[in-house]
């Protein structure tokens, strides 16, 4: 009988503990991504949480006109949580449930809220910065930090034609083999291609040799042989490298003619072709755009909840952080 009335004082215990209030200590968000979404209302974002592991999520819907998740600021936007336009919202659910939840237009049907805490005030900082900038050139970003080979006022880790000689970083890199490790060395000389701003060493810069000025110096080849000017030190194959002949030993072959027929030296074979003259300026066009990554960070501070939670300790609550990368663009040549 002792054991009998011992067994329903307990069960009593345990049901007056039971006020309705959720059991919960803290937020357990820290190995999930942050996601995000636009919300049905204009300006309108969502930014979320989802555990699945305990069918579980938070959720921040806020309305700001400034805010865009590729544009750095200089200082965190903050927001007042109002439970109506701005709230932050704790869920627990019957069963899990995935992004489609928060970012459709039409939410799941089946899906129960079993659980529900709503911040009816506190501040939300969100800080968007660039953590990367990169031109995707196979370089390295940390690599071509505080270097400007070409001193274009680009420095390398944005520069995606290091040396300005109208090709790409990415194309002189792999020596035109995929996945090699070696950078191409045209001419032999303490300088790799993409370093390089005359690959062949012949005293024409590259970006001189493209001659039918399209601003890719890859295509042109005076003597088809294969082998495009840039990369060719003896450019009309008469057998008098290029190099030599520079007649007036400036140190550039581009402005001798002797025979004044308005061919250079160097293209000129004495073939009855006088039409092919390269000289005449180059304006090098290249898109600058790197590839960039965008941090966001999401905090919410001084939260005050709706209902009894005087067991909840999180007044602080840091969503972390999403990154977004915007691709270079860029011709390709």
């Amino acid at each position: 009988m002792k054991k009998l009335f011992y067994f329903l004082f307990s069960i009593l215990v345990l049901l007056s503990c039971d006020d309705g209030d959720i059991i919960i200590t803290s937020f357990e968000f820290d190995d999930v991504d942050l996601q995000l979404c636009e919300g049905a209302k204009k300006n309108e974002f969502v930014f979320f949480k989802i555990n699945q592991t305990i069918n579980e999520a938070i959720s921040y819907n806020f309305i700001s006109e400034t805010y865009s998740d590729t544009i750095a600021i200089e200082a965190p936007i903050s927001i007042e949580l109002n439970n109506e336009t701005n709230n932050l919202i704790y869920r627990q659910f019957s069963t899990s449930i995935s992004a489609d939840y928060y970012c459709s237009n039409i939410p799941p049907s089946n899906i129960t809220i079993t659980e529900e805490l709503v911040g009816t005030s506190g501040t939300s900082e969100i800080f968007t910065e660039i953590i990367e900038e990169d031109d995707d050139d196979g370089i390295p970003a940390a690599d071509e930090a505080n270097v400007d080979t070409d001193n274009d006022g680009i420095p390398d880790f944005k520069d995606q034609d290091d040396d300005n000689d109208n090709i790409l970083t990415s194309v002189e890199l792999s020596n035109g083999i995929p996945d090699n490790d070696e950078p191409r060395n045209t001419d032999g000389d303490s300088l790799v291609d993409y370093l390089d701003p005359d690959d062949d060493n012949d005293g024409i810069l590259t970006i001189n040799e493209d001659f039918n000025n399209n601003g890719n110096p890859r295509d042109d080849d005076y003597d088809n042989d294969g082998t495009p000017d840039y990369l060719d030190n003896d450019d009309d194959d008469d057998g008098i490298p290029t190099i030599e002949e520079d007649t007036n030993g400036n140190g550039n072959p581009r402005d001798d003619d002797d025979d004044n027929d308005g061919i250079p030296n160097y293209l000129d074979t004495n073939s009855e072709n006088d039409s092919n003259n390269p000289n005449g300026d180059i304006s090098p066009s290249l898109d600058n755009t790197v590839q960039t990554t965008f941090r966001t960070t999401v905090t919410i501070n001084r939260i005050i909840f709706s209902g009894s939670n005087q067991n909840f300790q999180d007044e602080n609550f840091s969503f972390g952080f999403r990154d977004v990368t915007i691709p270079k663009t860029t011709k390709k040549m």
